[in-house]
């Protein structure tokens, strides 16, 4: 049911434990600025790490490509593994080896949203970073040499489990034997943890005036920069103001422009039905019916009609039919 062999799962999980407990001591080092000796046991191991990023391994090693899902996806599998170690341990031995109660959006203080997205960045870089060459080494290694490190570990992880649960409970000064083991166990763990302790003390002693002069400039930096944002959009927005009233008095011209060029449209579009009217009316005033022509009133209606048609404005005017001499057969 692994996903890797039963040796090198164990291999993996003692790496990544050692790789938690590192990470422990110089998160706690940085914040605290002393060494703390972190985890459960008294050697240099966190189970919790182990386990919890084996479970990342395990369950997204076929997503990796896909980031948003490998941050979320092992940021909830290592949360859920917190939950569950921080539970047990504290019903079993009613301590808390951690607590997130201070910070927002916790429960029970066993886990928190600011550790959950923690979480998903380490174990993200852990899958692209840590993960491939974990690999790369234990594939080096003979399996002869797999199984001696593996028995070495799981003994010493053992006699340490029971040294410290004895430790807990107040029965190892009943046994002589495991007080001497959780000494040398602690002393050894203690050495290593001072040693990179002092090595990130050093790191963080040397480079903190370096690191408080880029805060500085930084500061400096985003104050300026928000500056001239503001003025920034302060000179936008004066910009867009011209922008819409030189657009507003382009849009008064146009609309000047199309109304002007309405009434010379309609103009000329009268001009031309004036012209075929007037073209009509000369025709009719060249048809003298005469007194006994059948069509006459329906021409006489016809001049009627075009003259209110042209109106009173027109130049045009009819021959007056009174002062005409027909003759008798209606002719002109």
């Amino acid at each position: 049911m692994l996903p890797f062999p039963f040796i090198d799962s164990m291999l993996m999980f003692f790496f990544y434990g050692f790789i938690g407990w590192i990470v422990e001591v110089i998160y706690y080092g940085v914040t605290e600025g002393r060494f703390i000796n972190r985890g459960f046991l008294n050697g240099p191991l966190c189970p919790v790490y182990g386990l919890g990023f084996y479970g990342v391994i395990w369950a997204f090693a076929p997503l990796v490509h896909s980031v948003p899902l490998l941050f979320f996806g092992s940021a909830t599998v290592a949360t859920t593994v917190e939950l569950i170690a921080g539970v047990i341990l504290y019903q079993i031995f009613h301590l808390r080896w951690w607590d997130y109660s201070e910070y927002k959006y916790n429960l029970y203080g066993f886990i928190c949203v600011r550790f959950y997205l923690y979480w998903g960045l380490a174990c993200s870089l852990g899958m692209y970073i840590l993960h491939p060459s974990c690999m790369k080494v234990i594939s080096l290694m003979p399996e002869q040499l797999k199984f001696t490190v593996v028995a070495c570990l799981s003994v010493i992880t053992f006699v340490d489990i029971v040294v410290t649960v004895s430790t807990i409970w107040g029965i190892s000064q009943k046994i002589r034997v495991m007080e001497s083991i959780s000494g040398g166990i602690r002393k050894a763990s203690d050495k290593l943890g001072s040693q990179i302790y002092d090595t990130v003390d050093t790191i963080v002693t040397k480079t903190g005036p370096a690191v408080e002069t880029t805060q500085q400039s930084y500061s400096e930096f985003r104050d300026l920069y928000n500056k001239h944002r503001a003025e920034e959009k302060k000179l936008a927005r004066k910009h867009r103001k011209e922008e819409r009233e030189l657009l507003l008095s382009y849009a008064s011209a146009g609309k000047q422009s199309i109304v002007k060029t309405k009434d010379a449209a309609t103009e000329a579009i009268m001009h031309s039905m004036l012209v075929t009217k007037l073209s009509e009316v000369r025709i009719l005033d060249r048809i003298r019916p005469g007194h006994k022509d059948a069509n006459a009133d329906i021409i006489r209606f016809m001049k009627k009609n075009m003259i209110s048609t042209l109106g009173a404005d027109s130049d045009f005017e009819f021959f007056d039919e009174e002062e005409i001499d027909y003759e008798d057969n209606g002719s002109v």
